[in-house]
């Protein structure tokens, strides 16, 4: 687990992005957050495949934590297979 700290973040309308996106994905990689807007609207954040890994085991083990509180007992779906799962779906239009 990487736990990176916020370092900085920018926004760009979604038109004027396109012609940069290269150098944000470059910057979003070092763990910037770039977020994209529609007409003003956030539509969108860049961030690094790291920092997403994080967010999702954060998120899972929030999940697990709830879980146990609320007396659940179900055996959690491992974060790999769950993922597996999902793709399979995609894959089928589903």
């Amino acid at each position: 687990m990487h736990l990176y700290t916020r370092c900085m973040s920018a926004t760009y309308p979604i038109a004027e992005a396109r012609g940069k996106l290269g150098d944000l994905a470059r910057r979003a990689a070092q763990h910037e957050h770039i977020t994209l807007t529609d007409r003003g609207v956030p539509t969108a954040v860049l961030v690094s495949p790291a920092e997403l890994e994080d967010l999702e085991d954060a998120l899972a083990l929030a999940r697990l934590e709830r879980d146990r509180a609320l007396g659940r007992s179900e055996a959690p779906i491992p974060h790999n297979e769950a993922r597996r799962a999902l793709l399979e779906a995609a894959g089928r239009g589903e």
